[in-house]
């Protein structure tokens, strides 16, 4: 089953390296070419375009931020200031991001020329380029990971990311709000943001609204400043997904367990159970139990299929299961056969 969450196609501009305040130990300045700060970055890869810089111009991938360390200033120096420039113009027309001259080497002065011409900015920062090249990669990672927002309700029980979907009113809240109380932890209420990180999935919610909570009839209350500070967690990896499902009568629903059931996320697969919710049910006891289940199946315990084992190696071994009385009644004598 696939998620029908809203995605964002991840994309950031050249200015939030310089203004975003997670960008800050980059320690990057401008140069040159502020007319281009809006210059999208859509790549976390970064390129040395040493192969570019001697004319292989089909190695240069639009989108990526351009390192020129030490090798690539010193072969720039080396080159004729029309040359310089020639070069420099032929790299920037090939959809270059921006630059970044590292270890605060001076730039030639027709690097500065024509970064400036063609609306490429130029950055430079105190870092080496092994330094740099590390902290961008990780920078971009966070900031260009593929990302969701999803209509549900985040929770970490007994460690493991539990993420409840549901229709709107289905009570996702409330029941949150339970397990809350029962000593599990929120991550976030109606809107989770979710970001895919290689193959794990990170689940948080907007700073906004962050810790606070909407009950029907209550209204806004903020789970923080009620329960603790050891009530919430800023994030949690989404492990495990339940539905809540209004109780439909004639619908099949899973009785054994054995049904191994899917949701997609981000095009990574998670554990899926629908749970029907109607009068009388103790949802939060079951999602506890659920995602105690869910964690004996992680270390290699399904009870479902030991039963059906279990079941198979006795049908097996008495082809006419029954009971000893059964048996017994079975094999005896019919009536009248006995002694007159």
């Amino acid at each position: 089953m696939s998620g029908n969450e809203s995605c964002a196609i991840p994309t950031m501009a050249v200015r939030e390296l310089l203004t975003d305040e997670e960008a800050e130990g980059l320690a990057l300045t401008l140069l040159a070419g502020a007319d281009g700060l809006d210059n999208i970055v859509n790549r976390p890869r970064i390129q040395k375009p040493g192969l570019a810089l001697a004319g292989f111009l089909e190695y240069i991938h639009p989108g990526r931020i351009q390192i020129l360390g030490k090798s690539e200033i010193n072969f720039l120096n080396e080159r004729a200031s029309a040359e310089r420039s020639r070069i420099v113009s032929q790299v920037c027309r090939q959809g270059v991001s921006c630059f970044v001259v590292t270890s605060g080497l001076p730039p030639p002065p027709e690097l500065l020329e024509e970064t400036e011409r063609q609306h490429v900015p130029l950055l430079r920062t105190e870092l080496s380029s092994s330094a740099i090249i590390d902290a961008l990669q990780r920078y971009l990672e966070d900031r260009l990971a593929p990302h969701a927002v999803v209509h549900g309700v985040l929770l970490d029980l007994y460690g493991l990311g539990v993420l409840l979907l549901g229709d709107s009113g289905v009570g996702k809240s409330e029941c949150a709000l339970d397990l809350v109380v029962r000593g599990h932890r929120l991550v976030s209420d109606d809107v989770v943001e979710i970001k895919r990180r290689g193959d794990v999935l990170v689940g948080t919610g907007p700073e906004l609204t962050r810790y606070h909570m909407e009950l029907r009839g209550l209204g806004i209350v903020n789970v923080k400043d009620l329960f603790g500070v050891a009530s919430v967690r800023l994030s949690k990896f989404v492990e495990f997904v339940i539905r809540l499902d209004p109780w439909k009568p004639g619908k099949r629903y899973d009785r054994l367990g054995l049904d191994e059931r899917g949701y997609e996320i981000l095009g990574v697969a998670l554990p899926y159970v629908e749970m029907p919710v109607g009068p009388g049910r103790n949802l939060s006891v079951l999602i506890e139990v659920a995602a105690r289940n869910h964690l004996l199946k992680l270390k290699g315990y399904n009870p479902a299929r030991e039963l059906a084992r279990r079941l198979g190696e006795r049908l097996q071994s008495d082809p006419h299961p029954g009971s000893d009385e059964e048996r017994a009644r079975s094999s005896g004598p019919e009536p009248g056969d006995g002694e007159a």
